[in-house]
């Protein structure tokens, strides 16, 4: 889901550098539509390089969104637990330039997304004021959900606090989670998609910039594309997770991608969560 896309800006892609903006027609309709669509007919999908997640708890804070657009096209993101009552995601999966999305339907504690584990339909979207839907930045959003019970299969992720906020996390091992395509060859999304996972490395910024015509600003944060893991169409505003201090925080919200697609070794772009700490305390 998070590593794909054909155009400048992803979902990752899902991951996107051609132009001043990251797709051509917006991210729902270049991305999110077929991959909703390729979810509904194939067997599987899944973070490119990953494994498949044999049971829900061992990514209990993932979450999956179902996207239902203004125009009555569905298309597909993703998310992560970080409260009983919030869901964290990418702000282009709620507008992305082009198109509106008039209801999320979040996905919980289900290794498919389009049946199983708990469904909730929310309005309450909360975006970025600063979301910029040509340099994407500001790219997150907060999603409100009347309050629910925690168990193994879902529980929240924690996210940064003050003591890392200078941390730029170059090096450590970042995690990947979403109902994404496989490779660049599927043409959409499948009702058994399969959630996968994938270990990347977090790179420089610096390093990340020879890979795209678009700016990378300090609130992105960049994974490896090393050994063909990343993120793939449909895993946009999904969570990039690291172990720090023995605990598992949530770095990253999946942004977008390379233009060159999914499987050429290229990073992954995030929005990185220390840049929003006075953000991220507001909405809680």
């Amino acid at each position: 889901m998070i590593f794909q896309n054909k155009y400048i800006f992803l979902l990752s892609c899902v991951f996107v550098c051609r132009s001043a903006a990251v797709y051509e027609n917006g991210y729902h309709m270049d991305v999110g539509v077929p991959k909703a669509t390729w979810l509904r007919r194939q067997p599987i999908s899944r973070i490119v390089g990953g494994t498949k997640v044999d049971a829900a708890t061992a990514v209990p804070y993932q979450a999956g969104i179902v996207v239902r657009l203004t125009t009555g096209w569905t298309s597909v993101c993703g998310g992560s637990v970080v409260s009983a009552t919030r869901v964290l995601t990418a702000a282009h999966c709620w507008w992305d330039g082009q198109s509106q999305a008039a209801l999320f339907t979040i996905v919980l504690g289900s290794l498919t997304l389009f049946s199983g584990g708990t469904r909730i339909e929310t309005k309450q979207v909360t975006p970025h004021a600063n979301w910029n839907t040509r340099d994407y930045t500001h790219d997150i959003a907060m999603v409100r959900i009347p309050a629910i019970t925690f168990s193994n299969k879902i529980q929240a992720i924690p996210l940064p606090t003050a003591s890392i906020v200078n941390n730029n996390f170059v090096g450590f091992t970042g995690t990947i989670s979403g109902f994404g395509k496989t490779s660049d060859a599927q043409s959409a999304v499948s009702s058994s998609t399969v959630l996968h996972r994938a270990t990347v490395p977090v790179i420089s910024n610096a390093v990340c910039q020879r890979s795209f015509s678009l700016n990378i600003h300090g609130s992105h944060l960049c994974t490896s594309g090393d050994g063909r893991k990343g993120t793939c169409d449909g895993d946009s505003g999904g969570p990039l997770t690291v172990i720090v201090n023995n605990q598992r925080v949530q770095i990253g919200v999946v942004s977008f991608g390379p233009p060159s697609g999914c499987e050429f070794g290229e990073p992954s772009v995030y929005t990185r969560l220390t840049s929003f700490l006075n953000w991220l305390q507001a909405q809680m």
